[in-house]
């Protein structure tokens, strides 16, 4: 084997070695995403006076706190946090 056919093997062996590393990186972060899109939306309920409302949960939310107060002058207080389950839209052909 001369010179040239030496060093077009070690180019081959290495851009297989390069691709198969990008490949698995690759899947890697496809199951990343899967499992991002798995997790539950956490939702904040809030109780000002006789009505409630649903926003967002924020780190730091727990049930019981009181987040301000109400145009009544009550206070503002989370009275339920929850996970809703998202479903996901079924994508045709795959």
């Amino acid at each position: 084997m001369n010179t040239l056919q030496y060093y077009m093997l070690m180019f081959l062996i290495v851009l297989l070695a390069a691709t198969t590393v990008m490949t698995i990186k690759q899947m890697n972060d496809i199951k990343k995403l899967q499992e991002l899109r798995k997790r539950p939306k956490i939702v904040t309920v809030e109780q000002c006076g006789g009505s409630t409302s649903t926003r967002d949960f924020r780190e730091g939310d727990y049930v019981g706190l009181v987040t301000g107060s109400c145009s009544d002058g009550t206070p503002r207080r989370i009275i339920g946090i929850y996970a809703i389950k998202e479903e996901s839209k079924k994508r045709g052909g795959l």
